[in-house]
């Protein structure tokens, strides 16, 4: 299980945000706490987390990084 979390920038218009990679990665084990880090961080609006897990690492990988971002 892991979790992407990116900084959110709110100076730049809409047709100039890029995708970046991001600042830090959660990974965690089942029932470990993880998805409730993950909604704990979600309350500061200067983090943004994707949805579902993405699971680059044990399923998406062989996509590549252009994939990922």
């Amino acid at each position: 299980m892991q979790f992407l979390l990116m900084k959110l920038s709110l100076t730049a218009p809409v047709e100039q945000l890029q995708k970046k990679f991001p600042s830090a990665i959660i990974v965690g084990v089942k029932k470990a706490g993880t998805r409730a880090l993950l909604e704990f961080l979600r309350l500061n609006p200067n983090i943004r987390a994707p949805g579902p897990e993405v699971h680059f690492f044990e399923k998406n990988y062989h996509k590549g990084l252009d994939w990922y971002r």
